[in-house]
């Protein structure tokens, strides 16, 4: 007997889409499989097309589920609503403009997770500075549009922010390596994606505005409440101890930086201490100038 598996997709106008992410969902799972459409309402003739994508799905399988948001959550809130309705052990969740290019897509990112206890968050394809490991890859996080998380991980992290409006996978990654987890691709399970909520001006406005607060809680995490996003000696994402070994590790595997700090300069200061200048890989320009 296949497998138990709790699916959501976040419904948000765009019923073509969604349409097509259903129909792929339909005929390329694998696993006894439930999904929750978890609809954000808004307002016009998309808002309505939307519902009646989502009555078809639920009129012609049962296995998938409507569930109405009284006010649009976005995607966080569609998250914590799936998190609250899920029951299986292992949750997925999948954007409203996603296509599965790999059939069986949720048995293959499941099988992972059966057999490697230290994945706290499984995705397809590749993610940010993959390292190889002995049978999958690790990633500092990978987009959110296509995951699948542990009930025991969920739990011990916590929902999504709502309050962010941008970065809530990545904060919710930050959460899952403190908690001791990996993050993990399997670059053989393909999922495209649309993005189509990312492209107006409005939702570049809304992204900005999200990394600065996503930012803003970090830095006060890792570097103290009086550290913020626009503070001149910030420390950055790559920074965090929580990100920086995953980095060290992914930095000596680029072949441009073999033996960077092989042999570095020693200088001596004026109280007799000696210290070595170590060379640190770091974004261009936001280091400039600061001594790390």
């Amino acid at each position: 007997m296949s497998r138990r598996l709790d699916i959501g997709v976040a419904s948000y106008r765009n019923p073509e889409r969604l349409a097509q992410t259903l129909s792929d969902i339909e005929a390329m799972s694998r696993t006894d499989w439930r999904c929750f459409i978890i609809h954000n309402p808004s307002e016009g003739p998309e808002d309505d097309a939307a519902m009646g994508v989502t009555r078809q799905a639920v009129a012609r399988n049962p296995r998938f589920l409507s569930s109405h948001q009284g006010r649009n959550t976005g995607y966080a809130g569609a998250v914590n609503r799936l998190f609250e309705k899920a029951e299986t052990e292992y949750i997925a969740y999948l954007d409203n403009d996603v296509r599965i290019l790999t059939e069986g897509w949720d048995e293959k990112l499941c099988s992972y997770l059966d057999r490697f206890h230290e994945i706290g968050m499984i995705f397809p394809n590749t993610g940010h500075c993959p390292i190889p490991r002995a049978q999958y890859s690790e990633v500092l996080w990978a987009a959110g549009f296509c995951w699948i998380v542990p009930r025991m991980a969920q739990a011990k992290v916590g929902l999504f922010d709502v309050t962010l409006g941008h970065h809530e996978e990545v904060d919710f990654c930050t959460r899952i390596k403190l908690e001791g987890y990996r993050l993990a691709c399997a670059a053989e399970v393909r999922v495209s994606h649309e993005a189509t909520a990312t492209n107006s001006p409005e939702s570049q406005q809304r992204i900005s505005a999200g990394v600065v607060k996503w930012m803003d809680r970090w830095c006060a995490y890792f570097c103290g409440k009086d550290i913020n996003y626009h503070s001149p000696n910030v420390l950055r994402i790559l920074d965090w101890n929580v990100h920086a070994l995953h980095m060290e590790q992914w930095f000596k595997l680029q072949p441009q930086l073999a033996g960077l700090n092989d042999n570095p300069e020693t200088v001596t200061l004026h109280d007799g201490s000696e210290w070595d200048l170590i060379k640190k890989p770091m974004p261009k320009g936001f280091y400039r100038g600061r001594i790390i």
